[in-house]
């Protein structure tokens, strides 16, 4: 079994209202598919604590099973703090997959820039996200420009536009293009996280006409997946911090409950209800210690 694993930011489970929700477009057919035909458990971002959910503490969440809103006494948006770092490195979805001998991989291709500030404490611009502090803390290789130029790695946006408007000399690829690359170094892991954040930053500009583009880049980009995965064979998980591109009529974030999704050959007894978003990583160890 192999399992690609797929971070999507601000993705929550909007109203049935195409007005404000471009999930209800006609430009997200495939979403549409994968929300109707699968399983989906609602999956609460609020953690029992008041207040919106924020990306920092809800991913954290999702990526070390600990409840990081509590810890905090509040919601974090934007980077983990050193509070939330020490709770990543001590313990996280690789490091954990890693002991139980598996291959893990960040599939997404990180900017030069990036990788040589994100450790300078007096950086603020380029300070690491919750997934890049769990590689680093796990010693696994960040994927690199060249590693995209070779398509070996694909870029937070799927298609690199933001790669090439940064100055980049690489290729826009199509989402097909970029599914198939995930699908490519998937086979090469036991567990491969990819993730995607557009969803979040388009949500917060609650510009309809940029979100169902962003929307539409992300459908194709899933409807391609599918269709190259062996779903008798391996898994396909998505999930999310919290919601905001469902609702386009506001600039934050919402209450709204997240679609956990997970797709595929799931072993005997290695189902499990996701309540909450500390319940993603037990949900992921245990479909691996069933196979």
């Amino acid at each position: 079994m192999r399992m690609i694993f797929l971070f999507i930011d601000g993705f929550g489970i909007g109203e049935d209202d195409a007005a404000k929700n471009p999930l209800k477009s006609g430009k997200a057919s495939n979403i549409q598919y994968i929300l109707e035909n699968y399983k989906v458990f609602p999956t609460d971002a609020c953690l029992g604590v008041a207040g919106l959910p924020q990306s920092a503490t809800g991913q954290t969440s999702i990526f070390t099973g600990v409840n990081a809103s509590m810890v905090l006494g509040r919601h974090l948006s934007g980077q983990p703090t050193i509070s939330l770092k020490k709770v990543i490195t001590k313990s996280n979805l690789f490091s954990e997959l890693i002991k139980k001998g598996y291959k893990v991989t960040n599939s997404n291709v990180y900017r030069e820039e990036y990788l040589v500030k994100m450790h300078d404490p007096k950086e603020r611009r380029y300070r690491p996200s919750v997934t890049s502090v769990m590689t680093h803390a796990c010693g696994i290789p960040f994927r690199t420009t060249e590693d995209y130029r070779k398509g070996n790695g694909i870029y937070h946006d799927i298609t690199g536009e933001i790669l090439v408007s940064s100055g980049y000399n690489v290729e826009v690829i199509t989402p097909d293009e970029a599914a198939l690359r995930l699908y490519r170094i998937s086979r090469e892991y036991d567990f491969t996280l990819f993730e995607h954040f557009m969803t979040d930053l388009i949500g917060h500009k609650a510009d309809i006409n940029e979100a169902y583009k962003t929307i539409e880049k992300l459908d194709l980009f899933l409807g391609s997946l599918i269709k190259l995965i062996n779903l008798d064979e391996d898994v396909l998980i998505i999930a999310s911090d919290h919601g905001n591109i469902e609702d386009v009529s506001l600039k934050t974030h919402t209450f709204n409950k997240v679609p956990t999704v997970v797709i595929g050959n799931i072993p005997e007894k290695g189902d499990a209800a996701v309540w909450s978003l500390t319940d993603i990583m037990p949900l992921v160890l245990k479909i691996f210690d069933k196979q």
